[in-house]
């Protein structure tokens, strides 16, 4: 498999799909999140979490990095060709590009070189990143937050959350990891835990996004809890750049005439 998925790294073989992001209370598109796929030669789907580790391990992590900005780049100036403004994409980070005195300084510059234009572009790193290099990712987060580049921690509440760290960084948006939006419905304590959290984000002039929103009785729980971001199945799976081409064209005149629960203009398309 790492043979094969290295072959696959050097001649860009590998996939972005995307999937979307709404604003809850508008039913706005708030842009969408670029994640990496592979089919392998078999003409299987392997999942990231299998495929991932060996390319942190190989360090094949950093081609494949710098290879996303530049796909995501592309894909974006080709869906605002096709009149789809699609205003932000986020793109994820390993911990292990944070390794080392030059790595967050690699990522800076590829935040830097993002071209200018509609299309914004977000950063998300997870907890446990933030944990393992302490220093560094303060002040990459920091140097990102100058260059107006939105700064989202990953799966928060999944690891060893330090709120004093929260509390120094220049952070615009909290994940609400699936697993939490998942368990809403059945687990009072859990729900006094994203309630805690979000009371928490708001205070710091943060806004909170759910991950995993794949029912109605989901979206009006996340809605009620003052959630502004959602992600999941409900809205869409994540698509390849022509299905989502395909999803925006449908997606924006059913957004606007549908009327979902609550007052909700989000439907599944």
């Amino acid at each position: 498999m790492k043979r094969e998925l290295l072959e696959a790294v050097a001649e860009r073989r590998l996939n972005l799909h995307y999937q979307p992001k709404f604003r809850l209370d508008s039913g706005e598109l708030q842009g969408v999140e670029a994640l990496l796929r592979w089919r392998s030669e078999s003409g299987a789907w392997i999942a990231p979490a299998v495929f991932t580790p060996i390319l942190e391990r190989s360090g094949a992590i950093h081609e494949v990095c710098h290879w996303v900005f530049e796909r995501a780049a592309t894909d974006s100036a080709y869906w605002l060709q096709c009149g789809h403004d699609v205003r932000r994409i986020a793109i994820n980070i390993s911990p292990v590009q944070l390794r080392g005195r030059d790595g967050p300084l690699s990522i800076l510059d590829l935040c830097t070189d993002w071209p200018a234009g509609k299309v914004q572009l977000d950063v998300e790193l997870t907890e446990s990143a933030l944990i393992a290099n302490n220093r560094e990712v303060v002040d990459l987060f920091k140097r990102l937050s100058e260059r107006n580049v939105i700064v989202a921690l990953d799966d928060f509440g999944c690891g060893y959350s330090s709120l004093s760290l929260l509390a120094d960084l220049p952070v615009d948006h909290l994940k609400i990891d699936r697993t939490f939006t998942s368990l809403l419905l059945c687990n009072r304590r859990v729900e006094k835990v994203v309630q805690a959290i979000v009371g928490l984000a708001h205070e710091l002039g943060m806004k909170i996004v759910a991950e995993g929103i794949e029912t109605i009785d989901q979206l009006n729980r996340v809605r009620a809890l003052g959630i502004e971001i959602g992600q999941g199945f409900l809205f869409s799976r994540a698509l390849d750049r022509e299905s989502l081409l395909d999803f925006l064209a449908l997606a924006t005149p059913a957004l606007q005439r549908s009327r979902g629960a609550h007052g909700s203009s989000i439907s599944r398309v």
